[in-house]
């Protein structure tokens, strides 16, 4: 058979060399935020963050170049888990979790508001580049409680 009719798989994205997962594309903006500037030029133009919260790995790229979760200039959720769950203003995960487990809506409604005002920094703030929002959204829903 011609190898012409034979269908090449498509290239996967890279895999988190500290434990094969795969990562969240992040740009140069977020890179700069959380690295060293030495770190984030070796990591170049497309860069991954490992979203796993036991990996070491923090940034990979597809060139075999990575940088430890322990040189990000900034803690932050879930490399670190008592860091900030939403590193634009400060909400935790123990936070969100009491306010479920209490029935209490307020700060997660003012998370909701504020996270569409201009003091909403994801891409430098948060190391993978998401918005934070769904992240805080799904753990509140998922631990909430009627009082």
């Amino acid at each position: 058979m011609s190898r012409a009719f034979i269908r090449e798989a498509e290239p996967t994205e890279p895999r988190c060399p500290g434990c094969d997962a795969p990562g969240e594309q992040v740009g140069p903006a977020t890179l700069k935020a959380h690295l060293p500037l030495a770190d984030s030029a070796a990591l170049g133009e497309r860069a991954f963050y490992c979203v796993a919260s036991g990996c070491r790995t923090a940034y990979f790229n597809g060139w075999g170049v990575s940088v430890p979760a322990d040189r990000m200039t900034a803690t932050a959720y879930p490399k670190d888990p008592a860091g900030p769950l939403c590193p634009c203003f400060g909400v935790t995960v123990e936070e969100v979790l009491a306010d479920a487990r209490a029935g209490h809506k307020e700060r997660v409604k003012d998370l909701m508001e504020r996270s569409r005002g201009p003091e909403a920094r994801c891409v430098e703030r948060c190391p993978d580049g998401q918005p934070c929002l769904p992240r805080v959204l799904r753990l509140f829903r998922e631990s909430f409680q009627t009082p």
